[in-house]
């Protein structure tokens, strides 16, 4: 019985300790897409932090290119760690859907992924991130690197 009420203890206590160092923030942030083609647009990004090291986050955008035409709309998913200071590295890899219209021929949606390396810094409940990631979408040449920065809201 003693070991039980231990063992529960230890488990409350474990998940108490990651459920305060639990966060979830609100990002809006520009972009600049660094690719054969190049463009500018924005985006919101929403991430949960788990435990401090760990964190998910979903993004929707708008890039417009414009010296070719087309505007894209990459919505996608990653995981990152990351270290939890005031001012946080962080790393991840993600996968994503990117919706073009364009007149370009033989231009069709479709899935790609990437890698990223960026930094927050946050003081209480706002914050500022930047960030480059690595892109290879299937099929088309906007594969290269994208670059981030923008200002969080924490709760």
């Amino acid at each position: 019985m003693k070991i039980l009420l231990r063992a529960s203890f230890t488990l409350l206590l474990v998940l108490a300790a990651g459920l305060a160092h639990a966060d979830t923030s609100l990002t809006a942030y520009g972009t600049y897409w660094d690719a054969d083609s190049s463009g500018t647009g924005a985006g919101l990004r929403l991430k949960k932090t788990f435990l401090g090291f760990g964190a998910a986050e979903l993004r929707g955008g708008y890039i417009d290119f414009s010296d070719i035409d087309t505007e894209m709309i990459p919505l996608d998913v990653s995981i990152n760690a990351r270290l939890p200071f005031f001012i946080s590295p962080y790393a991840g890899v993600g996968a994503g859907y990117y919706i073009f219209n364009s007149d370009m021929p033989n231009l069709d949606n479709n899935p790609g992924y990437f890698a990223q390396l960026g930094l927050e810094a946050t003081f209480l409940l706002v914050g500022v991130m930047a960030e480059v990631r690595f892109n290879d979408l299937d099929g088309t040449y906007f594969d290269g690197a994208s670059y981030n920065a923008g200002i969080l809201l924490k709760w």
